[in-house]
C-alpha cells in the first residue's frame, strides 16, 4: 500500500490574515441610527446556564463566567439579575457580643441589614455616656449626703465596740494602742505600769532586772492572753461591720446608677427590637452598671477598707 503525501497548505496572502468588516454590510451610517437589540447577545446555551445559575438560591452554588474582554460579561449578568429578580431572602447583619453567663461562648445577634454597625456605635455611645454621668451623680450633694449618713452610722457602731473593749481592759490596767511595724501602725494591747504603756515583750525583761515580781508578771501575761482573744472577737465583729458597710454602699451606688443605666438600655431595646437583642441587653443591664460603678469613683470596697483600717490591719498576735 502506497501512501500519498499530505497536500501542501495553501499560502495566505497578508490581506487574508485578519477579518475585516465590510462597511457596506452595516445598514446605518452611525450607531445613533441603529435600533436597540432586545434580549441578550451570546450563545443560547450559555445564556440558559447563566439563567439557571442566577435563579438557584441554594447555598454552595456559584456562577463562573469567562470570555473575551469587551464582550459585556458583567453587563449581561447585571441585566439578567435585574430582569429576573430572583427570589432571595433579605440578608441579615450578624455580630458576636459578650456572653455574660458563659464568657467563653460569644453570643450571636442577628440584626436587620445595615444595623450592626449602628448598634455597635450606639452601645459604645451609651457606655461613654454612663462613664461621664455616673461620676457626676456620685459626686453630687444628694448622693454624698446619703453616703455620709451610712458611713457615720457604721462609724458609731464601730466606735461603740472599741470603746467598750477599751473600758473593760482599762479596769485591769491595760490600754489599746498602736505598734509601728514598718510604715504601718498596728493595734496592740499594752499593760499600763506606773502610768506608762509597756510592750508585753518587756515584761519578762523587767522581771530579770528586778523591776517586777514574777507573780505580777504572770498575772499580766495571763490577762494579756485573755484580752488578746477578746480583741480577736471584737476584730471579727468589725469585719462583719465592714462587709455590711460595703454592701449598703454598693446598693446605694447601684440604685443611684440604675436610673441612668436602665434609661440607656431601654432606649436601645426600643431602637433594636428583637428577641436576641432584648435578651442580650437585659443580661447586660446589670453588668455595665457594676462596671460603671466600679470605674467611676472609689467604690464601697475602698470606703469599707478605709473604715476597717481605722480599727486594725491584721489579727493581734
Amino acid at each position: 500500500m502506497t501512501t500519498k503525501p499530505a497536500p501542501k497548505p495553501a499560502e495566505l496572502v497578508p490581506a487574508k490574515l485578519r477579518w475585516r468588516c465590510e462597511l457596506s454590510r452595516i445598514p446605518f451610517e452611525t450607531t445613533a441610527q441603529a435600533d436597540p437589540r432586545e434580549g441578550f447577545i451570546g450563545q443560547e446555551r450559555a445564556l440558559r446556564a447563566l439563567k439557571m445559575g442566577v435563579e438557584l438560591s441554594a447555598p454552595g452554588y456559584n456562577v463562573f463566567v469567562c470570555g473575551l474582554a469587551g464582550t459585556s460579561r458583567g453587563g449581561t449578568i447585571a441585566r439578567m439579575i435585574e430582569e429576573l429578580h430572583p427570589p432571595t431572602k433579605e440578608s441579615l447583619d450578624r455580630c458576636y457580643v459578650n456572653n455574660f453567663k458563659f464568657p467563653d461562648r460569644p453570643r450571636l445577634l442577628a440584626l436587620p441589614r445595615g444595623q450592626a454597625d449602628s448598634f455597635k456605635k450606639d452601645m459604645q455611645a451609651g457606655i461613654d455616656f454612663l462613664r461621664r454621668r455616673i461620676p457626676q451623680v456620685f459626686e453630687g450633694e444628694p448622693f454624698q449626703r446619703q453616703k455620709g449618713r451610712i458611713v457615720e452610722r457604721f462609724t458609731v457602731r464601730e466606735k461603740e465596740l472599741m470603746d467598750d473593749f477599751t473600758r473593760r481592759i482599762a479596769r485591769d490596767q491595760f490600754a489599746l494602742g498602736h505598734m509601728q511595724v514598718g510604715a504601718v501602725a498596728l493595734p496592740e494591747i499594752f499593760p499600763v505600769l506606773e502610768g506608762q504603756m509597756v510592750p508585753i515583750e518587756d515584761i519578762s525583761k523587767m522581771v530579770h532586772e528586778g523591776k517586777l515580781e514574777g507573780t505580777v508578771a504572770e498575772e499580766i501575761e495571763r490577762k494579756y492572753e485573755q484580752f488578746r482573744q477578746e480583741f480577736t472577737v471584737v476584730y471579727r465583729k468589725t469585719l462583719t461591720l465592714s462587709r455590711e458597710l460595703a454592701s449598703e454602699l454598693s446598693y446605694l451606688e447601684q440604685e443611684a446608677a440604675s436610673v441612668l443605666v436602665d434609661g440607656v438600655i431601654e432606649e436601645l431595646k426600643e431602637k433594636y427590637p428583637g428577641t436576641s437583642v432584648t435578651e442580650y441587653l437585659e443580661e447586660a443591664m446589670v453588668r455595665p452598671r457594676l462596671r460603671a460603678v466600679r470605674n467611676a469613683i472609689p467604690s464601697a470596697f475602698t470606703v469599707s477598707m478605709s473604715f476597717l483600717l481605722t480599727i486594725t490591719r491584721k489579727l493581734p498576735r
